[in-house]
């Protein structure tokens, strides 16, 4: 009966561990961003379509000790054979190197406040011990049963006693948790101790250990149990300084556009914007969550160098109410102007004949047309010295020819041809007469 209760129990914790484990975020990309028309006044909304490589592992486990039944450490016993068993096993697919704690530092400083499972950053005052620098070994709730935890520096800050570690934490600490600085030593496999993964139970080679010193196991197992992604979007450029989910849940205007994407997609479309989101800066996180509902935490505390958020700057409204006078040798072309904050101003394309060919389309405007405020008018003419280009790149209208006309809103200085800027749907038409002007020409 013991040796099943025993078995039980390695089955049950071994289940458990690939669901407290954190995926790692997917890499996320913008694939394109680009506007529809939609109803009757026809502004345009921007859908932003993004596309992601999936994870295919958890993230790391920064330092567990191989523990007794009652949670307490195992200690090494200094002598071959001697076997150990980390709390969570089996290490399926793992990634595992074993360290030996050496030595402890008497400098004990506190937490000022608890930490939660996967937090990269932690805080412990000032002064910081000078011990404690990038690099170091730390140990959290030292000799606390079931929260005795150990982490990597990877910078301190020692103005503000903020701590930023390699891997996000495994257990939750309270505020006034110890924190010291620790020695570990790596330790060889099969030099120092086999291991074996599918039940997480190490071997001391002779001579691998000292007796009495604690064993410490960095991890990082294949991921087993994704469930679905979660994608949000904050207003503004990289808005969430460190964004954990909990983070961009509690930012100003986040919006949910989706919670519950499947775990088999690789790619989303948000058609939740609405006119009024046209020309602004936005920043999508998508989080992969596990069946636990454990939501994929931070690679990088910089924020540029997170995997699982996007920035994008949609589209501009394409400008409204476009329309043509025409006199001779001149089309003067006016629409109202465009609101949105993020637009600069606009171009003009122009293509021979009454149906606009981007094939034979060229740029008239010289410089970008300011944006304005009213109505915006652009003078395609030789009486146009301002931000018109030269007659030798493209012709004066002269009459007796037909012109169609495209206008684009443009936040940068970038062409429709690209791609990159928005190619409205919307035209107008100038036509011209031996020598009489029309004088209407909108279409």
């Amino acid at each position: 009966m013991a040796i099943l209760e025993s078995q039980l129990s390695q089955q049950v914790i071994a289940n458990l561990a690939a669901d407290i484990l954190s995926p790692e975020p997917p890499v996320l990309g913008l694939i394109q961003a680009l506007q529809f028309i939609d109803g009757l006044t026809p502004k345009g909304k921007t859908r932003v379509t993004l596309n992601w490589t999936a994870p295919t592992r958890n993230e790391f486990i920064g330092g567990e000790l191989f523990k007794n039944a009652d949670g307490t450490p195992s200690v090494a016993a200094g002598s071959a054979g001697s076997s150990h068993e980390a709390q969570f096993d089996p290490f399926v697919g793992a990634s595992v190197a074993v360290f030996e704690r050496t030595a402890v530092s008497s400098n004990i400083k506190t937490l000022t406040a608890s930490s939660l499972h996967g937090q990269r950053i932690i805080n412990i005052g000032t002064p910081v011990p000078a011990e404690i620098v990038t690099g170091a070994n730390i140990v959290i709730d030292n000799g606390v049963t079931n929260k005795e935890e150990y982490a990597k520096v990877k910078s301190v800050n020692t103005g503000t006693g903020e701590i930023v570690l390699e891997d996000g934490l495994f257990y939750p600490h309270t505020a006034g948790a110890n924190v010291v600085e620790v020695t570990l030593a790596a330790k060889t496999l099969t030099t120092h101790y086999t291991l074996d993964n599918a039940t997480g139970v190490l071997t001391e080679v002779t001579g691998g250990f000292t007796a009495g010193n604690r064993i410490v196991v960095r991890y990082q197992t294949t991921l087993q149990d994704l469930n679905h992604y979660e994608l949000y979007r904050v207003p503004g450029n990289a808005s969430v300084s460190v964004p954990t989910k909990t983070n961009v849940l509690a930012a100003s205007g986040v919006a949910t556009v989706n919670a519950s994407i499947a775990s088999v997609a690789t790619s989303f479309q948000d058609q939740t914007l609405a006119d009024t989101d046209n020309g602004k800066d936005f920043t999508y996180y998508l989080f992969a969550v596990d069946s636990q509902g454990n939501a994929s935490n931070l690679t990088s505390e910089v924020m540029t160098a997170n995997l699982h958020l996007a920035m994008v700057e949609t589209v501009g409204t394409i400008a409204q109410n476009p329309a043509a006078e025409v006199s001779t040798n001149r089309v003067l072309i006016s629409w109202d102007a465009v609101p949105d904050a993020n637009v600069n101003g606009y171009s003009i394309f122009r293509a021979p004949g009454a149906t606009f060919d981007s094939a034979q389309a060229v740029k008239v405007n010289s410089s970008l047309i300011l944006k304005g405020t009213g109505r915006v008018t652009f003078d395609d003419s030789a009486a146009n010295a301002t931000n018109r280009r030269p007659s030798n790149e493209v012709a004066f209208p002269q009459d007796g020819q037909a012109f169609t006309y495209k206008l684009e809103t443009e936040d940068t200085a970038t062409f429709w041809s690209d791609g990159t800027a928005n190619i409205p749907t919307l035209d107008t038409g100038a036509s011209k007469t031996a020598g009489v002007g029309d004088g209407t020409g909108g279409r």
